[in-house]
């Protein structure tokens, strides 16, 4: 209990330290350039309402073309008139607010025709708007912030190079795309894969697929796809009123607060609004501002923090657990019963054997339902009967012996859809398991290559912000795991039992050095909670890794447990446990320590990040 005190005393200081500092602020970016009386440039900055103001445009440039600059009746730059917003551009730049030179635009005066090309062109804008030298820098001598990509036209080629090019002049020159919100973008899906954007400002404008239209539901779905990609902040593109998106897409601001803004703002990625542009922006901006940041949260994540902190340190336990595999043999009992034991605090139910280029998906659950039939959906009120308990229940994909492979990202992001459809928190006139919500998805990948899981493990995660999604993944123990390395390094799985048995080199075999040599490797892994997997019985693995129960007590917990990743052990499979859970289950949770570790001080940086 004395360690319980420290702990809530150290959680709360860093807690009450990391609310008081000011909050980095989701943030509204605004297009500026394209209508004389939209008003100048400084009169924009002078709103308070924006942090990012795009120049736009660069509209013509590439290709052997001389590049020119586009700002309407603004300014003539050919005949030097549009230096005259030196001093507004820095005057912007005084408040905090970033200034970005926006190139392409709706117009397709512009292309780049190879690798050199965009070399070229970064040398143009690096020398002319950014941090280079030029005698005859169109808007003076004030340095911009960075690019913003809006690429609507041409090719999707060498894009890549340009903003490889432009990073290398400066690393801390930041780089923004707009991309249309059908996903991926087909001019800057390669771009945008570089990571080197700071800002992705996606258009749910002009698209109907993707925009609201009455109901956020096309939206979303877009959304969580964008928020999968390698930038650290996704904004929700925008036009400023009706008239500004002739194909539709405007959001009323009242519907944009109560409806939009809820589902988004919950993602780590959210990085505010942008908005097309500022000629139409007559209010809107003024009536969002004070709800597209996250800060207005923080008192919320506080207060369930406090009340969810005080419950934790009150019980006993950390909460390590046994998880178990349930599904491949109809002797095993039914899933009801596996939970009622009290033995497991996770899951997997197995397998969803056959997705994946272009397969029809399959669910092969052995004698205990024939989901072709529809005998499977009267799991639904036994899984919901386990979730009661606390019990995490998984759909376990791939299997020692299943047909699946991915062959692409866009592959992978089809799969996702289908296992959130018919398993987790979407809709579908055809749920195998019936209106069930599964917790989340076992990735047991044994088979193919190990390309394109990290794909499918961003997009599940991307569904994570209408309704948490777990992840887990079962690699073997020799390390790094050939088929879910990559996907492992996203950072994104909460559960990784490692699969200790079938595998000489890394397993228990009459003493523990080799299985406690590829714990210490298996520790290293981002963010996840570490498992050790174990057969069940002797039987249950024909190529050995069983470890009697007081070994695995005396020898091999003691010297795990310690570990702050730790998460208790996993276990294949029902069918043959029978015992081996009643004989661990009292050894398996540590009592009383480590609560400032793992997985508490995970959550409370969760939280921390969140309430940001």
């Amino acid at each position: 209990m004395a360690s319980q005190a420290k702990a809530l005393t150290l959680l709360l200081s860093i807690l009450v330290v990391s609310l008081c500092k000011p909050s980095n602020g989701a943030g509204i970016a605004i297009y500026w350039g394209q209508d004389g009386g939209e008003g100048s440039l400084a009169d924009t900055c002078n709103t308070g309402n924006y942090q990012f103001v795009n120049v736009a445009f660069l509209s013509t440039f590439g290709n052997g073309q001389t590049p020119v600059l586009n700002l309407a009746s603004h300014c003539d730059p050919s005949a030097g008139t549009c230096t005259v917003f030196s001093n507004e551009i820095k005057s912007c730049q005084s408040r905090g607010i970033k200034v970005l030179l926006s190139i392409g635009g709706g117009t397709d005066t512009y292309s780049l025709s190879s690798a050199d090309d965009a070399g070229q062109v970064a040398n143009y804008i690096w020398n002319n708007f950014l941090g280079g030298q030029s005698s005859s820098r169109p808007l003076g001598d004030a340095i911009l912030d960075g690019v913003d990509f809006d690429i609507e036209a041409g090719s999707g080629q060498f894009w890549d190079d340009l903003a490889r090019a432009l990073k290398g002049f400066n690393q801390q020159l930041h780089l923004a795309a707009a991309p249309q919100c059908p996903f991926p973008d087909a001019h800057l899906d390669t771009a945008i894969k570089t990571g080197l954007f700071d800002y992705v400002w996606v258009q749910f404008y002009n698209n109907p697929q993707c925009q609201y239209s009455g109901d956020t539901g096309n939206l979303l779905n877009a959304w969580n796809q964008w928020i999968t990609v390698q930038s650290n902040q996704i904004f929700l593109g925008l036009p400023a009123a009706t008239e500004a998106a002739p194909s539709g897409g405007f959001i009323p601001p009242d519907v944009l607060i109560s409806q939009v803004l809820p589902s988004i703002k919950s993602s780590p990625k959210y990085g505010g609004v942008m908005l097309w542009n500022k000629r139409y922006d007559n209010g809107y901006s003024d009536a969002i501002k004070g709800s597209r940041s996250k800060m207005a949260s923080q008192a919320k994540a506080l207060t369930l923090l406090l009340s969810i902190l005080v419950v934790s340190l009150c019980k006993p336990s950390n909460g390590a657990g046994i998880a178990i595999y349930w599904g491949q043999d109809g002797g095993e009992g039914s899933l009801a019963d596996t939970c009622n034991t009290g033995n497991y605090q996770y899951v997997n139910v197995a397998f969803l054997s056959s997705f994946g280029n272009g397969q029809t998906p399959v669910l092969n659950l052995a004698g205990h339902c024939d989901p072709s039939a529809g005998t499977c959906t009267g799991l639904s009120n036994e899984i919901r009967s386990c979730q009661s308990q606390g019990i995490k229940v998984l759909l376990s994909i791939g299997g020692g012996a299943g047909s699946y492979s991915l062959s692409s990202a866009d592959d992978a992001a089809q799969v996702a859809n289908y296992i959130w459809s018919n398993f987790l928190g979407g809709q579908s006139s055809s749920r195998p398991l019936g209106d069930a919500i599964l917790d989340g998805v076992d990735f047991d990948i044994e088979a193919g290559s190990g390309q394109f899981w990290d794909d499918l493990a961003r997009a599940l995660n991307g569904f994570s912000q209408q309704r948490k999604v777990y992840l887990a993944a079962a690699p073997q123990c020799p390390f790094p795991d050939a088929n879910l390395d990559t996907a492992i390094k996203t950072g994104l799985f909460d559960y990784v039992w490692v699969q200790f048995y079938n595998n000489p080199p890394c397993q228990y075999s009459g003493d523990a050095g080799n299985l406690l040599n590829a714990w210490n490797q298996w520790i290293t892994v981002p963010n996840s909670q570490v498992f050790l997997g174990l057969p069940a019985a002797a039987e249950a693995a024909p190529s050995g890794g069983f470890i009697p129960s007081d070994a695995l007590i005396s020898q091999v917990l003691p010297s795990i447990k310690s570990s702050p990743k730790y998460g208790g052990v996993m276990l294949w499979s029902k069918r043959f446990d029978n015992g081996y859970s009643d004989a661990i289950k009292g050894n398996v949770a540590f009592i009383g320590s480590n609560y400032t570790s793992g997985g508490r001080l995970r959550f409370l940086y969760n939280w921390q990040h969140y309430a940001h």
